[in-house]
């Protein structure tokens, strides 16, 4: 890390000076480590969502009590649009039996999580079966080793309710319990004759009542219950859960008062533009601050990089962040590329290419030789699918606001990992974790790329040179795009199968190739050789009956970094079966609805297979399937559940779109219809219908326009100009959304699932009208013309 500095522009702030003007500045702006008596409800009022110290009694971490019964719930996930400031605190709240109009939420502490262990009562029970499901089904949460008092604050994977629901019902149970112990030792009577509903507690043999804000305080106090006495509720006894909520966090970002990254403003604040190297992993040769250094409101230049980063940059730091980005923009920096500046998108897919003939892992070696069943094959069918890389496109650019001071680190920042970037935040700081303080605010759009990212990394790079004075890092679009991004990877899939003469397959081969997600492997399939999950899901564990069976799977990586993006691996592996299930219902004369249907059905040893066999059925019903549709207009069908090989957990969805495409070759998505699965039961009805309806947008962006493009080595696509997502006239006229009750499971989640199927739909309808059959996303980048 180097600093150049302009001393002149250089302003000593002490904390105590800080937090002098902060208390000055009262509602404008209260801080997470730092709360005037008195300001705690217009800070929440005012959309400032972070962890403040318990100003009324605290019953557990989870949830403090007011005198006037308010209940504040705090929630670890972070609140990005999936409505987990509603879901999490419902949870809560139907065990704690309050009033849920007096119900607020902020967020959980990542330094109180680093610091306090978790309480035995979220903790397994000892030889009480699963904690996560003791009403069946489900799994245990994945982070099931944490041992912070929050246990799981990350937010991905659909995970907020599956991995969270246990620890936050036993958290209202917990709260419960010590609050009519409070009242039974208050009024000398025993629980067992105390009723607790609508935050009110009532004696039922002398009708005697209280309410949880007069008892909070005694229930403070209360001893720990027994773990093993604490009950949680299961389906049939939800009140609360499975009703539609309004999200909590609504009223505060339509108001426009909700408080994210970009939005922080502290006293004494500089501001700072970043630029990494165009190339990824390449670095600063070496810059000129001197010709930027006399720029008006310029402060310093600060170079990052090394350890962590996915490459190295420089930022120019100024008193308003267009003068630090002006400045930038014209500072003269020579770059070290890494030996990568030839790469591009033709080279990297001739390589992805050339590795299909090399040997892969096998995951998949069932029922025979493949060779053997091609050989008496009447059809044989092959097709090969690609997809491009593609980007998360948060609609909040990377940012972060940081101070670092002796012995403290302070952030603010929206990150769908908040105890990871605490934990990034004190390996770049050099100091131990329990320094770092990170104020999480909303999150504009996460998308799996939104946890600990290098913004967080830089801002505190630059703010250790900065003598304690905060300091805004704040990317523009391209640089969040460009650099700011790990995208989900480009891939190949190769299919081959061979039917029978009435057209149903006999054997399957199966070969795919793409850029590995992260480092970690699971045993998958036949021989439960470990695998990259991502890159096999959905193909490790067929839902279609083909007798002989063979997958092999090879993973190889370019210079461009690659990650976790929405839908993950799904988004690829649904593409490539769903589009090759079509074909091969195409090659034998039938109805991709009934092709489907009978393959599944013949597929006894498929566990969901009744299930998905109601989601077929529904979804062709509800859309009409079958029926005449005006020239130019056709249907396609797709379904998933999202399974691996790590989780027993899925989520079915099923859904038909209906696509018109005008003979000058222009697509458009008419309609949707879906059919998901709801398993026991939703926590909020509400919130996953929105959720399904904003897959929808991402998958048709996905399967439309969207792709990502190496030339020079560098990503070409920087602005929503390039990439394109959806509008609100792209959006489907009619959108019908149906919940399939499945009463042996709690689902995966809802945050990905509708996402895959729309991509190898739309391409399915799209060859009904034009006859021409696209394996390659995004179908827009085709000629759809016809005549």
């Amino acid at each position: 890390m180097t600093a150049n500095t302009d001393s002149s522009s250089n302003t000593d702030l002490s904390r105590r000076d800080f937090l002098a003007s902060t208390a000055a500045v009262g509602g404008a702006m209260v801080l997470g480590f730092y709360l005037p008596a008195g300001h705690a409800e217009a800070a929440a009022i005012e959309g400032q969502p972070w962890y403040r110290d318990a100003m009324v009694p605290e019953i557990n971490a989870w949830l403090t009590i007011a005198p006037d019964d308010t209940v504040t719930i705090r929630v670890a996930q972070t609140e990005m649009g999936t409505g987990v400031f509603t879901s999490c605190p419902m949870m809560v709240a139907e065990e704690l039996q309050c009033d849920w109009s007096k119900v607020r939420a902020e967020y959980a502490s990542p330094h109180r999580n680093a610091t306090e262990r978790a309480p035995a009562w979220t903790l397994p029970v000892p030889g009480g079966g699963n904690p996560l499901d003791p009403h069946g089904g489900g799994e245990p949460a994945q982070s099931e080793t944490s041992t912070g008092v929050y246990r799981r604050m990350g937010t991905g994977s659909s995970g907020s309710v599956r991995e969270g629901r246990y620890y936050l019902q036993m958290a209202g149970a917990e709260a419960r319990e010590r609050l009519l112990l409070a009242a039974a030792t208050m009024w000398e009577v025993p629980t067992s004759e105390l009723v607790a509903k609508n935050s009110v507690i009532t004696h039922t043999p002398s009708g005697r009542r209280t309410t949880y804000g007069a008892l909070a305080a005694r229930a403070a106090q209360m001893p720990l219950p027994d773990p093993g006495k604490i009950k949680i509720k299961g389906p049939d006894q939800f009140t609360l859960i499975g009703t539609e909520q309004r999200n909590l966090d609504v009223p505060l970002k339509v108001t426009g008062k909700a408080i994210y990254g970009i939005d922080v403003e502290l006293p004494g604040m500089l501001y700072a533009a970043a630029k990494a190297c165009p190339v990824y992993g390449g670095s600063v040769k070496s810059y000129d601050f001197k010709a930027i250094k006399n720029r008006p409101g310029v402060h310093s230049a600060v170079v990052f990089g090394g350890s962590g980063y996915e490459g190295g940059g420089i930022a120019v730091v100024a008193d308003t962040w267009w003068r630090a980005k002006t400045a930038l923009d014209l500072m003269p920096v020579e770059w070290d590329f890494a030996g990568n500046a030839h790469r591009n998108s033709e080279e990297m897919w001739r390589a992805d290419f050339a590795s299909l003939k090399e040997p892969g892992t096998v995951v998949l070696d069932e029922g025979g030789s493949y060779a053997a069943a091609k050989a008496k094959a009447a059809k044989v069918v092959e097709a090969t699918y690609t997809v491009p890389y593609l980007a998360h496109a948060r609609m909040e650019p990377g940012n972060a606001t940081a101070m670092v001071t002796p012995g403290r680190v302070d952030i603010w920042t929206g990150d769908q990992s908040p105890d990871r970037a605490l934990q990034r935040a004190a390996e770049e700081a050099g100091v131990t974790p329990d320094q770092v303080f990170v104020h999480t605010t909303f999150l504009g759009g996460g998308f799996g790329g939104g946890g600990g990212a290098d913004q967080l990394r830089q801002a505190i790079a630059i703010a250790r040179t900065l003598n304690g004075r905060p300091v805004k890092l704040l990317w523009t679009r391209e640089e969040e795009m460009r650099h700011g991004e790990k995208y989900r990877p480009m891939g190949i899939g190769s299919f081959e199968a061979a039917l029978d003469a009435d057209g149903w397959p006999t054997a399957i081969a199966m070969r795919t190739t793409g850029d590995r997600y992260d480092s970690s492997s699971t045993p998958a399939g036949t021989y439960r050789h470990a695998v990259a999950e991502q890159a096999v899901r959905g193909l490790h564990e067929l839902p279609y009956f083909v007798p002989v069976r063979h997958y092999d799977v090879r993973t190889r990586n370019s210079h461009v970094p690659v990650g976790f993006r929405r839908a993950t691996g799904s988004s690829v592996n649904v593409f490539y079966l769903e589009s090759f299930i079509d074909e091969l219902a195409h090659a034998a004369g039938r109805d991709p609805y009934q092709y489907r249907r009978e393959l599944i059905a013949r597929n006894s040893k498929f566990r969901d297979r009744d299930d998905w066999l109601k989601a077929l059925d529904q979804v062709a019903e509800m859309s009409g399937w079958g029926k005449p549709l005006p020239e130019g207009w056709a249907r396609g069908i797709a379904i998933d559940d999202r399974r691996r090989p790590s989780r027993q957990t899925v989520a079915i969805c099923a859904e038909v779109v209906t696509v018109s495409v005008s003979k000058q070759g222009l697509p458009r998505l008419e309609r949707v219809d879906c059919v998901f699965d709801e398993g026991f039961t939703l926590v909020n009805p509400l919130s996953v219908r929105k959720q399904i309806e904003g897959q929808i947008a991402w998958g048709l962006g996905d399967a439309l326009w969207q792709e990502i493009t190496v030339k020079d080595g560098r990503v070409v696509e920087g602005n929503f100009d390039q990439f394109r997502i959806a509008r609100m006239a792209d959006y489907p006229m009619q959108v019908n959304i149906a919940f399939l009750k499945t009463n042996n499971k709690w689902i995966t989640g809802v945050g990905e699932e509708a996402i895959p199927q729309i991509a190898p739909a739309m391409a399915q309808a799209v060859f009904k009208i034009t006859g021409k059959r696209i394996r390659s996303l995004p179908l827009g980048s085709h000629d759809l013309s016809w005549a």
